[in-house]
């Protein structure tokens, strides 16, 4: 089994990286709310990420079964990292989502997890209010405990 190197993200997650035998270093890191980005370094630049995809929790898992699973993919689901008690994640909202407002949405009431930015194309809108629109394509930037980001995910069909 390859060696896999672990660090911590604060406040964001854990990332997790190995060599393979050609030499091509993969890595995943795991976001307090479940989500998952798979990435591929650049050979020329290790610091670098050449490549990397967007995993949900659900096709996480599907990738997971068809890797054929392993200690290691248990030890990811399991594993959560705050700082004192604070997360952040940045959730990307689906093609789909039904535009509606911050405060329609309830988040801090029912999940305790705050939007405190929206990412739309190349603008970025800092602390946004309860009348802030989220639109498709969107992506937010969450902070709350690792299980409020869950919940924030959840509710936010991310």
């Amino acid at each position: 089994m390859a060696d896999v190197n672990e660090t911590r993200l604060p406040g964001v997650g854990i990332r997790y990286d190995f060599e393979c035998l050609g030499g091509q270093r993969v890595g995943v890191i795991t976001r307090h709310s479940g989500r998952r980005e798979l990435i591929i370094y650049d050979r020329d630049d290790p610091d670098a990420v050449r490549s990397r995809v967007e995993l949900s929790v659900d096709e996480s898992r599907t990738l997971g079964e068809l890797l054929g699973g392993s200690r290691i993919n248990e030890q990811l689901t399991s594993l959560v990292s705050e700082v004192e008690g604070l997360a952040i994640d940045w959730l990307p909202l689906a093609p789909s989502f039904e535009p509606r407002t911050i405060g329609s949405t309830e988040m801090r009431q029912r999940t305790g997890a705050s939007i405190i930015a929206i990412i739309r194309g190349d603008e970025a809108i800092p602390s946004p209010g309860p009348d802030d629109e989220l639109r498709p394509n969107d992506t937010v930037v969450i902070v709350g405990t690792a299980e409020g980001l869950a919940e924030a995910s959840r509710l936010l069909g991310s």
